[in-house]
């Protein structure tokens, strides 16, 4: 029975891994050329990670995190949540939409950080929380580093997502 159900994970990874593939080509449309088992498989996977994401978004204060901590890598998060608007489009949950949006924009935290770096972070974070002084970019170089490419990586994803949007079909 586990080689069983090992065989299905394997088979249901393929078809997620040529799915990414796929959409990185044709877009959302990839996800209408297959079997209706293959479209339920890719919501499910698509469901599972974003809100492993969230989850990770919520348990987690930090303005800067690791990409390593994201459920599968930030490429495929971002797929995953392209799959899911347009369900909620269709059916006018604006709130959810939002969230989508911004989980999408939030991805920009995740950046990949040495350990050095991690670790000068942690302490340049936990000094700013205790002092009550402005973050000045000769103190914190390192912090403020990373906080301008998320800064410029979430302009990028908020146009990104919102492009998405826009060239979809009109849902009726």
């Amino acid at each position: 029975m586990n080689s069983t159900k090992t065989s299905i994970n394997e088979k249901t990874g393929a078809v997620i891994k040529d799915f990414i593939q796929d959409f990185r080509l044709k877009g959302i449309s990839a996800l209408a050329y297959m079997r209706e088992d293959e479209q339920k498989n890719i919501v499910n996977w698509a469901r599972d990670v974003v809100n492993q994401y969230g989850s990770l978004l919520q348990e987690s204060p930090a303005k800067i995190k690791d990409r390593a901590d994201l459920p599968c890598p930030r490429e495929d998060l971002k797929v995953a949540i392209k799959v899911l608007l347009p369900a909620y489009l269709s059916k006018g949950s604006d709130e959810t939409v939002d969230q989508l949006k911004d989980r999408y924009a939030r991805l920009s935290v995740f950046q990949a950080i040495n350990r050095e770096d991690k670790e000068a972070i942690n302490k340049e974070s936990t000094e700013l929380d205790q002092k009550s002084v402005p973050a000045d970019s000769s103190l914190f170089p390192i912090y403020q580093k990373y906080m301008q490419i998320i800064i410029s990586e979430q302009k990028i994803f908020l146009e990104d997502i919102n492009t998405f949007i826009e060239d979809l079909p009109h849902l009726e």
